[in-house]
């Protein structure tokens, strides 16, 4: 039973961390969120990044700031910042609700029209 309550393979690590807030109110989540493990290990995705899952919990494709309207869509924004760790990570993602507009990456007029349900605030 040596591997008794590690049957997710979890794993922890400590680095520094800050705290930005960027939501003035979130209103409604993607279901079972994301994961994000095609990313570089040790690396942050920012909060506020808009992501595409294709399924609930699939893995997320990440647009990259001021990127054009892709095919497939978005589903939304990160909640929070994720770190990626040795065993990738998991990423809350908002659907409904308001972001500072300035304190998140930047996303194209094309994008944003493709999240109906974010309201960017200008501070």
């Amino acid at each position: 039973m040596k591997n008794y309550g590690n049957s997710f393979n979890k794993d922890s690590q400590d680095f520094a961390a800050g705290k930005v807030p960027i939501w003035l109110h979130t209103d409604e989540f993607y279901p079972a969120g994301c994961t994000l493990n095609n990313q570089t290990q040790g690396t942050t995705v920012p909060a506020g990044s808009v992501v595409y899952v294709a399924k609930m919990g699939g893995e997320a494709t990440v647009l990259a700031a001021d990127a054009a309207a892709p095919e497939t869509g978005v589903t939304g924004l990160l909640l929070e910042d994720v770190y990626i760790g040795n065993v990738g990570a998991t990423g809350t993602v908002v659907t409904k609700g308001q972001v500072l507009a300035k304190r998140i990456p930047s996303i194209s007029a094309a994008v944003k029209a493709l999240l109906p349900g974010i309201t960017f605030v200008n501070e």
